[in-house]
């Protein structure tokens, strides 16, 4: 029986992504939403956004011959608010969505919980890579106003779009066609309110998964993004080489790159999951939810001799070609110039391409596959292709004393389980063991407080009381 009932809803939409410009446009023509906008530009917000939005018969088939057609809406957010203010924004909300980068997590998490609200609240991210819950526990850590906060995470990002204008127009090319999110605490109640709104904002139905290290590892673009950008660009190196074009993504999907997504999707990244899957005991769940479904199952488990390799990746990377959603997504690139004068393009290694989906994506593969004595030699060979035109060092060419080779100069801003300090599967199996149930409520914090400074005064020890106060609260009185 369903519990969750709400009048008008509240959300508010966290950044300025393109992302937001869609939310934007379809929520705010809504008369059953409230549509708070936190952004660093607000001035540039005023009017409405105006998406076009690209059509299929079915979200689940976008391939060519499938007919296409467009389709306009315009919407405005009811309230836009600066960081500066983001407390007001919160106040009274339903939901606050972070539809930005993964890379952006952390800055945004903290402003979140810093002015977290005396009620219940659900807070997520509509992109869940790179352990959103590890994050999320170590920025709650400590918070009176924890257990109001039901957390999600998605799986999967849950369209493709780009912003034409800032703050005014957007294209929406398609959307994606099945929508998985993970949810803390895994309550009925919880899993409900989220279902709620997230089946409405995004017009489709949200499967709950059982845990957040679904979304860590399921993400697909930390396979997409490194393999493609390897490749593309293996020639790249930074005030020497640069294209005479802007190259597109997805169109430009060579032999090689098609090879590289074979070997996450279908060997290494399966491997991963069947031995966490063992690891923490979870009986089949993580294979079933993460394993790339029949095709990784099955083909993954054939002897090497036995998996048509050549054919798969060449129909992998068929199928990204003609999917009618990417055909028009560019190369994340921006005007460049060579020590030596020559001006062209370069690949933009500032983008959530590399930002989001090396050290928030296969750097966390790589760190899993060391806690589990795995080898994942692609998922390693990409973290180093990368990372060099990112001039970072993520992956070491050295192990430490460890043994690990995550251990660069950079590897502290991965989110990698090792960046939080676990170095074996013993500690991860025990950190993952979050309990949220197990916080107590902002309201047992106060009553306790409450309750030590009455039997310190009826101890009438001046000094224990003094030394207690000063200890936390961090003056005396």
């Amino acid at each position: 029986m369903a519990t969750t009932k709400v009048g008008k809803k509240v959300i508010v939409l966290c950044g300025g992504s393109n992302g937001n410009h869609a939310l934007v446009a379809d929520l705010g023509r809504r008369d059953d939403y409230e549509v708070r906008l936190i952004t660093r530009q607000p001035e540039a917000w005023k009017q409405k956004v105006h998406c076009r939005e690209q059509k299929f018969l079915t979200d689940a088939y976008p391939m060519y011959p499938a007919p296409t057609w467009w389709i306009e809406y315009s919407g405005a957010a009811d309230q836009i608010f600066d960081w500066d203010h983001a407390n007001e924004a919160l106040q009274g909300a339903h939901i606050a969505l972070m539809v930005c980068p993964v890379s952006a997590h952390e800055e945004i998490l903290t402003q979140l919980f810093a002015y977290l609200p005396s009620h219940p609240i659900i807070i997520g991210t509509a992109y869940g890579q790179g352990g959103f819950d590890w994050l999320a526990r170590k920025l709650l850590k400590g918070n009176p106003k924890a257990s109001f906060v039901t957390l999600f995470a998605m799986k999967h990002y849950p369209f493709l779009c780009k912003a034409v204008e800032y703050g005014k127009s957007v294209n929406l090319f398609g959307r994606y066609p099945d929508l998985r999110c993970a949810v803390s605490p895994y309550k009925p109640r919880n899993c409900e309110a989220v279902n709620f709104f997230l089946d409405d904002i995004f017009n489709k139905r949200v499967k709950i998964v059982t845990d957040f290290i679904v979304a860590t590892l399921g993400a697909t673009n930390q396979i997409l993004h490194p393999s493609i950008c390897a490749s593309i660009f293996r020639d790249y190196k930074k005030d020497k080489v640069i294209y005479d074009r802007h190259k597109m993504f997805y169109l430009e999907i060579d032999d090689e790159a098609a090879r590289n997504m074979y070997d996450l999707f279908i060997t290494e990244i399966p491997t991963i999951v069947w031995a966490l899957d063992s690891a923490l005991k979870r009986n089949g769940s993580l294979r079933y939810q993460v394993t790339y479904e029949w095709i990784s199952s099955l083909v993954g488990r054939l002897p090497t001799f036995a998996q048509p390799k050549a054919v798969l990746a060449r129909a992998l990377g068929w199928g990204l070609r003609s999917n009618q959603r990417l055909t028009k997504v560019k190369a994340p690139m921006i005007p460049a110039k060579t020590s030596d004068g020559r001006t062209g393009m370069a690949p933009n290694v500032a983008s959530r391409f590399w930002l989001d989906d090396i050290p928030h994506g296969l750097c966390v593969l790589f760190g899993l596959a060391e806690l589990l004595n795995l080898e994942v030699p692609t998922i390693l060979d990409l973290i180093r292709r990368n990372q060099n035109m990112m001039e970072k060092e993520y992956v070491s060419e050295l192990p430490d004393a460890r043994g690990s080779l995550l251990c660069g100069r950079h590897a502290h801003e991965t989110s990698a389980p090792q960046a939080y300090g676990i170095f074996s599967i013993e500690d991860f199996i025990d950190w993952m063991a979050w309990d949220r149930v197990g916080e107590p409520p902002a309201i047992s914090l106060l009553l306790h407080w409450l309750q030590m400074r009455f039997m310190l005064l009826r101890s009438c020890d001046k000094l224990a009381i003094t030394e207690y106060m000063t200890n936390d609260m961090g003056k005396t009185v």
